[in-house]
């Protein structure tokens, strides 16, 4: 039986009485629509990581410019942060009461917004301000890209798309930063915002016209009018009409992040966020610093872009490895050794000293054990909630996290600004990757110990 065969019988089945749009997308090849959105999801995702990275890329010049101290430039390095953790909740609730795709697309402006506004920047407040705004698109934009991308795929490619998907963020800031390091050479430090800014807007005509609406989120208002709404979206990207509206329906915010914190889940929640602020913390400590601390020991500009570059770059291929790993030895205790390998790690980056190739090699273990490390709790937190918490949960954890973080840069200014140095400031923030190993191992200790408690 050929492919035009199997998707005929499988579309034959489909039309049945019952199926429903998720039923639907589930049990049907992937066609060309549903493929174009995911592929410009993927890329959106990278445009996400390349605005993230952009103040990573701009620091040294801004610091240059404005005369920044260190305490100040690391309250600058951490504006989006904070951004992005209220943009991550805000628009995680938004998504499911609204839609996917009005909050992709206003996010879309938002980044634009925030990156336009960098480049026009006069002053630390106004600059701070643009990266509030860019955060609160950056964060959005991961929240909803996560639930329309799932939704989109059929089981049988759902764990492919959404792998791919989160690699595109480290590989934006991978591409980017090459056109970031050009960018320094032949102009200064608001070109980099300034081509941020003109990719984004470029991005937002083809997000109207390539990214529909979920069926799925469509299907689940009120009955009559949701299920049209679903057929139609359903009959563009050339997959049968559903029989059957989803099962409930859109629930309030408030509600469902109640429900974060009722019994056993309450324990859960807070220690897994405790520990995702923790890694995090040290994560943005490194991640925005990088290119700074690189030009402190002597080098231009563009090789700290290019130290950034190799972590990004190692980072990228070193998620869907530790997802190979994880499940051969259980994602817990894979988790565990990353955020130890991440600990250990931002010490070495510290204590090699100024020769390039050690620098390469620091910055490339960096990438590797941080970026699994996030992997890994996007893991973790997809495992800990059930399927009608699953968006809020994933968007709590990750929202909290990312304020907390956002104390990793500012926190490593101040210890600067304090007479710190390098070694002992990355002592001091390493510390958070450790902490959040332990907190792992002993929410897992009580797992075993505990039947029935949520938790992989």
């Amino acid at each position: 039986m050929d492919q035009r065969d199997v998707s005929q019988s499988v579309r034959g089945r489909s039309e049945g009485i019952g199926m429903t749009p998720m039923r639907i997308l589930a049990e049907n090849p992937m066609g060309r629509r549903q493929w174009t959105a995911v592929a410009l999801a993927i890329f959106l995702n990278g445009l996400d990581g390349y605005d993230a990275a952009s103040i990573s890329f701009a620091a040294p010049g801004i610091a240059e410019s404005w005369g920044l101290d260190p305490a100040a430039l690391g309250w600058v390095l951490s504006m989006e942060l904070i951004g992005m953790a209220v943009g991550s909740v805000v628009f995680g609730i938004a998504a499911d009461r609204f839609g996917r795709r009005p909050c992709i697309l206003t996010c879309l402006i938002l980044m634009a917004s925030g990156m336009l506004g960098a480049t026009l920047s006069q002053d630390v407040l106004q600059l701070s301000t643009a990266r509030i705004l860019t955060g609160l698109g950056i964060g959005g934009m991961l929240a909803s890209l996560t639930a329309i991308v799932s939704e989109y795929a059929n089981d049988r490619w759902r764990p492919v798309v959404i792998s791919t998907m989160i690699v595109g963020y480290p590989l934006g800031s991978v591409l980017g930063g090459l056109v970031a390091r050009h960018l320094l050479v032949v102009g200064e430090w608001r070109d980099v915002f300034l081509f941020g800014a003109i990719v984004t807007i470029l991005t937002l005509p083809l997000a109207i016209a390539l990214m529909p609406e979920s069926p799925i989120w469509a299907g689940r208002q009120s009955v009559g009018e949701g299920l049209g709404k679903a057929n139609k979206i359903l009959k563009k990207l050339g997959l049968p009409s559903a029989e059957e509206a989803e099962a409930g329906g859109t629930t309030g915010g408030s509600a469902s992040l109640a429900a974060l914190f009722r019994g056993p889940l309450a324990r859960v929640t807070i220690l897994l966020t405790l520990a995702y602020v923790g890694h995090m913390t040290c994560y943005y400590f490194i991640l925005k610093w990088m290119p700074k601390l690189v030009v402190d020991f002597g080098y231009e500009a563009q090789i700290g872009a290019d130290m950034l570059i190799v972590a990004m770059l190692a980072g990228s291929f070193a998620g869907p490895v530790f997802g190979f790993v994880a499940s051969r030895i259980t994602l817990p205790l894979a988790s565990i050794i990353v955020l130890l390998g991440a600990a250990l790690a931002v010490n070495v980056f510290a204590q090699v000293g100024t020769d390039r190739f050690a620098l390469i090699g620091a910055a490339a273990l960096v990438g590797v054990f941080f970026n699994s490390g996030g992997v890994a709790f996007y893991a973790l937190l997809a495992e800990a909630f059930p399927a009608e918490l699953r968006g809020r949960g994933i968007g709590f954890g990750v929202g909290l996290g990312r304020a907390g973080a956002a104390f990793g840069p500012a926190g490593a200014g101040a210890l600067f600004a304090a007479g710190f140095d390098l070694s002992s400031t990355a002592f001091i923030m390493s510390l958070g990757s450790f902490v959040s190993a332990l907190v792992l191992m002993w929410l897992f200790y009580q797992k075993k110990r505990t039947p029935g408690m949520p938790l992989v």
